[in-house]
């Protein structure tokens, strides 16, 4: 079988200025934060982010000037606040902010897991959500009903953060079974290409014994990196939690001065 294993520089040129960029994890679980810090500091621009419930992945790339464009449901740290730097951004019109309802999201997700330009749906019907994101409608040939046409959301690659993996690809989801885990395989099959970072490595054996915990085959996936502790400050559930005071001085420190985020980033991301 094939070794999958790759370094972190070899999966960074994975990911080409302006690329369209998925991004695994919900809200401060399971981001893949050391990724993004290593792609930022390679200097990548003009990433267009693809990301159901984003946090500190869309901020950190905001900070650094990487954004170009976000589509997600929700960018932001839940009670801690919004995301200071997306915002500032995207006030002044350098990062174009596309919001997505969750149906609307999973149905271009599904879309181009069944190889199709759209999904036709009901959801979001007469929302300002799907107004504002130019969802076209489609007439239904048996009824004539009047449906979204759901475009397919198809990352050129996509980015995620798992408990381990072994060297054929094969990959390991969370110990805990936490919120949303299995959108991340969603998002992989979705795309072109699939980076994941790992905690660590573990024998083929491991992995067909611990069967359940399986959230991608190897064939699924292009590249596997080691990176322990890759979505610090965010949670890694069984492993680790969210280090949710780092997060809040941040935030604190950038809340009423968004021209201090990448300061206070690169504070945030060395730690």
């Amino acid at each position: 079988m094939k070794d999958r294993t790759s370094t972190l520089e070899a999966a960074l040129s994975l990911v080409p200025d302006g690329a369209l960029l998925g991004i695994g994890g919900a809200l401060l679980k399971r981001k893949p934060v050391g990724f993004l810090a290593a792609l930022a500091a390679a200097g990548r621009h003009n990433l267009r982010v693809v990301t159901f419930l984003a946090s500190l992945d869309a901020e950190l790339l905001a900070a650094y000037g990487c954004l170009a464009e976000l589509h997600c449901g929700y960018v932001g740290f839940e009670q801690l606040g919004f995301a200071p730097a997306v915002t500032a951004a995207t006030d002044v019109g350098t990062i174009r902010r596309v919001d997505y309802s969750e149906v609307m999201f999973t149905c271009g997700l599904r879309a181009s897991l069944a190889g199709l330009p759209f999904l036709p749906t009901r959801a979001g019907v007469g929302s300002q959500v799907t107004a504002d994101a130019g969802i076209r409608t489609v007439t239904c040939p048996y009824t004539d009903e009047q449906l979204l046409a759901a475009p397919a959301l198809r990352p050129d690659v996509s980015v995620l953060h798992a408990a381990a993996a072994d060297r054929e690809g094969n990959i390991l989801g969370p110990i805990q079974a936490d919120f949303l885990f299995d959108m991340d395989a969603n998002l992989a099959r979705a795309s072109r290409r699939v980076i994941v970072t790992v905690e660590e490595l573990v024998d083929a054996a491991d992995v067909l014994a611990a069967n359940r915990r399986t959230l991608l085959f190897g064939y699924e996936v292009d590249a596997v990196v080691v990176l322990p502790d890759g979505a610090r400050p965010t949670a890694l559930p069984g492993n680790y939690s969210a280090a949710v005071n780092v997060v809040s001085r941040y935030l604190d420190a950038v809340g009423h001065d968004p021209t201090q985020a990448t300061v206070a980033m690169d504070r945030l991301v060395s730690r």
